[in-house]
């Protein structure tokens, strides 16, 4: 379990991580949904929670075992039980905090922003509105 704290910068970072996250296609091992709700975490705490899983998959089916591995079934998971984040009710998640969402039969991950929630599908950045969030999670 991580134990994770909110820099006093927090909100800036997080604002600068926004645009950063292009509207380019996620690509599995570099910039997919996990990896884009990471860098949401890593941007509020410092810490990169995909650590000990950067550079150890480079498709979905290498994502999926390699989550298997790790005992999570689902993105979901991973978020409680690997990494140890507090499940949250939907609409009380704020900026900073990660979840997911059903898009159109596929389960994304991303976090909250100014804009909405962000999550990155195989054909680039989307921003949905809160009450989209199937679950989520507080970040620090």
């Amino acid at each position: 379990m991580l134990s994770l704290i909110r820099l006093p910068d927090w909100d800036r970072r997080l604002a600068r991580l926004v645009p950063e996250i292009a509207a380019t296609p996620g690509v599995w091992g570099q910039s997919d949904c996990l990896l884009t709700a990471a860098a949401g975490v890593e941007a509020v705490t410092g810490v990169d929670i995909m650590a000990p899983w950067r550079g150890r998959y480079k498709s979905e089916r290498g994502a999926a075992k390699l989550m298997r591995r790790e005992g999570c079934n689902d993105v979901e998971e991973v978020f409680r039980d690997f990494f140890g984040l507090p499940e949250i009710g939907r609409l009380m998640a704020q900026r900073g905090d990660v979840g997911v969402v059903d898009q159109d039969g596929m389960i994304c991950a991303g976090f909250m922003c100014d804009l909405g929630f962000l999550a990155r599908t195989e054909t680039g950045r989307i921003i949905l509105p809160q009450s989209a969030i199937k679950t989520a999670f507080k970040v620090g």
